[in-house]
């Protein structure tokens, strides 16, 4: 007897075995020849690498897809200049664990600008200043080739087989972070020390990061403020690293981080079932 599969599910595995064969081609190519050395390498890499979830789109889904995820209005632009301060909440969060914690420290970051001592929330302020001005403009840009594809091909596939809010936000963001492992198996992305571990640590970091992707993905019909989102954490969770002695895999990229962001992840939940923001309600089972 044939076996019959959904439609959406099997376009989900196509477009899934796409994104992450074609980000280990170009991780492989960039492994081959050292293509990460320098600042002009990286961006190159980082820049083709993030629009593969896009292209994987287009060949399953078709061009006409850009005009839905794309959409621009009022409620868009406010929800994306917005979505940068939920990035800065959990950074806040993050901190606020590191002093509880007695893990706080700024030697990092004035060893790296070879100063003896530092005004951090000056510099805190400034920092943010600027993550935020990169997560609407360059950022942004970088980070769409990704949401294209996650926040916008992939999640409208997930429910369109019922699953909810919290559901597709963590099978979508387990997918978002298998397809980084590549990255950090060939080339240390995140994870210089630690490869393999950090391969699975960082589909954790991304699960928990997700549910406020889909949260202003959904509020805005675009996947816009998804990407100034995306580009914020680009941005500014750099910092998480420098103002602990802890490693990674435990601060930044690993426990605290998730603490942070699974934090985040409640509060936008408990508002999004109340309906209490911007009139939104539940969509679905979990």
């Amino acid at each position: 007897m044939p076996i019959f599969v959904n439609k959406d599910l099997r376009n989900i595995v196509i477009f899934s075995l796409i994104a992450i064969v074609l980000a280990l081609i170009i991780d492989y190519a960039f492994y081959a020849v050292d293509g990460l050395k320098d600042t002009t390498g990286a961006l190159v890499w980082g820049l083709i690498r993030m629009y593969t979830p896009t292209a994987a789109a287009l060949i399953v889904g078709g061009p006409s897809l850009l005009k839905k995820y794309l959409r621009i209005n009022g409620r868009v632009a406010i929800v994306y200049l917005a979505a940068p301060f939920i990035t800065f909440a959990a950074l806040s969060i993050y901190l606020a664990i590191l002093l509880g914690a007695g893990s706080f420290t700024t030697r990092q970051i004035m060893s790296l600008l070879s100063i003896p001592s530092i005004d951090f929330p000056a510099f805190i302020a400034l920092t943010l200043f600027n993550g935020y001005t990169a997560s609407l403009t360059l950022n942004a840009i970088f980070a769409l080739g990704e949401e294209i594809g996650w926040r916008g091909y992939l999640l409208d596939k997930f429910q369109s087989i019922g699953m909810g809010l919290v559901k597709s936000s963590i099978f979508v963001g387990a997918i978002w972070g298998v397809w980084h492992a590549s990255a950090i198996i060939l080339l240390g992305h995140n994870y210089p020390d630690n490869r393999l571990a950090g391969a699975f640590l960082f589909v954790v970091f991304t699960i928990s990061a997700t549910l406020p992707h889909v949260f202003v993905r959904n509020v805005s019909s675009s996947v816009l403020p998804a990407a100034s989102l995306h580009g914020s954490i680009n941005a500014v969770w750099g910092l998480t690293i420098l103002t602990t002695d802890l490693p990674r895999e435990v601060a930044g990229l690993g426990p605290i981080a998730y603490a942070s962001w699974t934090a985040i992840s409640l509060a936008i939940y408990l508002m999004v079932i109340r309906g209490r923001v911007l009139g939104m309600r539940h969509r679905g089972p979990c």
